[in-house]
C-alpha cells in the first residue's frame, strides 16, 4: 500500500512531468485510470491560476499504461476570465496512454443553485459489508481503498441488476482535492459485472466526470458512491455514477461528482 500523494507525484522533465506507476496502484496489467487521472490534474494545476477549481473532466485510454515511467505533457488550449481548458498526454516511450481534456474555472455568483439527487436510502458504512483486499482475487489498486458494499449485486455472479453501490475511503488518508475525488469515484468495479457468470476483464475505453462544490470535507470521512449501466451489448457497456461527500452523522452530504465511462468487457457468452 502506497500514500495517493507518493502515487501521483510528478517531478519536471524538461517541458513535460515524470510519475511512476508501481504495482500497488495496478489494474490487471495496466494502472487504475483515477491514477492516471490524478496525475494530469497534478501537471494541470502547474499552469493554472490558483483561483481556478477543476469542473469536468474527460478521458481517453487509447492504450494501457504499464508498470514504470509515465512521461506526462501538458498545455493550456485556452484560458479566458472565468474558464481555462488544459490538455494532458501521458506517455510511455511512443505509446500514448491516456488523453484528458480538463477545464477549470473561478468561482462565478449565480442566480440557481440545485444540489442534485440524494442517494438512495441504506445502511451506514459501519452497518454495510466489508470487502478486504485479497492478493490474486482482487485488483492491486483496490488495496489502497476501503469498502463497505451496501449492494446486494456482486461481480461475476449472474445478478439480473446492473448497479453497485456502497462507502469508500483511502485506507491512508489525505487533504481531499480533485485528484482524490476522480480516485474515489473510479475505484469501483463496473456495474456490468454482476452480470457476468464467472470472471471476465474489462477495460475503460472513455471517462467523463463533472464535478461540483467545495471540497472541504474530512480527510477520513466515508464517500457514497452508486452506479448503474445504462446500457451493454457487442462487447461494451455504458454506465453512470455519482458520488456523495461525507455527511452528518456519518451519512452521505451533497453531490460531489457525476460520472460516465463506456468500457470494453470481455466476458464470454454462455453455451
Amino acid at each position: 500500500m502506497s500514500n495517493w500523494l507518493d502515487a501521483i507525484a510528478l517531478r519536471p522533465d524538461g517541458e513535460a512531468y515524470v510519475g511512476e506507476i508501481t504495482a500497488q496502484w495496478a489494474q490487471g496489467r495496466s494502472a487504475f485510470g483515477g491514477l492516471l487521472a490524478g496525475m494530469a490534474v497534478v501537471a494541470a494545476r502547474t499552469r493554472l491560476p490558483v483561483d481556478r477549481r477543476l469542473v469536468s473532466v474527460l478521458v481517453d485510454f487509447p492504450a494501457p499504461a504499464l508498470l514504470g515511467a509515465v512521461r506526462v505533457e501538458v498545455r493550456v488550449t485556452r484560458s479566458g476570465r472565468a474558464i481555462t481548458h488544459v490538455e494532458a498526454r501521458v506517455s510511455q516511450g511512443a505509446e500514448l496512454c491516456a488523453v484528458v481534456l480538463l477545464v477549470f474555472a473561478a468561482h462565478r455568483e449565480t442566480g440557481i443553485s440545485w444540489p442534485g439527487a440524494a442517494p438512495a436510502e441504506a445502511p451506514g458504512p459501519e452497518q454495510s459489508r466489508a470487502f478486504g483486499y485479497v492478493e490474486g482475487v482482487f485488483p492491486a489498486f483496490t488495496q489502497n481503498f476501503q469498502y463497505r458494499w451496501t449492494s446486494q449485486a456482486y461481480p461475476f455472479t449472474g445478478a439480473d441488476v446492473a448497479a453497485i453501490d456502497g462507502w469508500v475511503r483511502l485506507v491512508a488518508p489525505v487533504p481531499i482535492d480533485e485528484a482524490v475525488i476522480l480516485a474515489l469515484v473510479d475505484a469501483w468495479p463496473a456495474p456490468a459485472l454482476p452480470l457476468m457468470h464467472g470472471p471476465a476483464p474489462a477495460s475503460t475505453v472513455t471517462w467523463m466526470v463533472d464535478l461540483f462544490g467545495s471540497l472541504d470535507v474530512p480527510a477520513d470521512g466515508w464517500w457514497r458512491f452508486a452506479s448503474e449501466t445504462v446500457a451493454a451489448g457487442s462487447g461494451y457497456a455504458s454506465f453512470g455514477a455519482r458520488l456523495w461527500a461525507p455527511g452528518p452523522q456519518g451519512g452521505a452530504g451533497r453531490l460531489v461528482a457525476v460520472s460516465r465511462q463506456m468500457v470494453a468487457e470481455f466476458s464470454k457468452p454462455r453455451s
